[in-house]
């Protein structure tokens, strides 16, 4: 009984010692997640740990100046009234690869969601918007 108990405070120190022998809570959560085909709304927690695991394209559907007062890093800003009816995006190109979308609160990134399902794209998730994002967003600073 000690060893087990000797061993297992051993593994559990390398897992603090070294993050890479530990599983995250971005990987526990899209090893239980599944991302529908077409269009699909999801949790801002799955969407984290897709943006944190690089597994899509990350869009943001507001204006430039809305873009600007703080998005999350790394998406690309693509305001909904660029997007047309059935047209690829030029920066994402992939049809395959997931397309990410947020706006203030949602709605704007389902319209475009439902543009870029008639246009081709594979998997298209909206996890609404930065209103309710926890986090954290970035400014540009012009």
């Amino acid at each position: 009984m000690k060893r087990t108990f000797l061993i297992s405070c051993l593994i559990g120190g390398l897992a603090f010692m070294f993050p890479s022998f530990a599983v995250s809570n971005s990987d526990k959560l899209l090893d239980e997640y599944t991302m529908p085909a077409g269009y699909s709304e999801i949790a801002q927690n799955i969407a984290y740990a897709l943006i944190e695991k690089n597994k899509g394209v990350l869009i943001d559907v507001r204006s430039p100046e809305e873009f600007a007062e703080g998005h999350i890093e790394g998406a690309i800003n693509i305001p909904v009234e660029t997007i047309k009816d059935g047209h690829i995006l030029k920066e994402a190109p992939d049809l395959n690869k997931p397309l990410l979308l947020y706006c203030r609160t949602g709605r704007r990134a389902t319209i475009a969601g439902q543009y870029l399902v008639n246009a081709g794209y594979k998997y298209v998730v909206n996890f609404g918007g930065v209103s309710t994002w926890q986090y954290g967003l970035i400014q540009d600073n012009n």
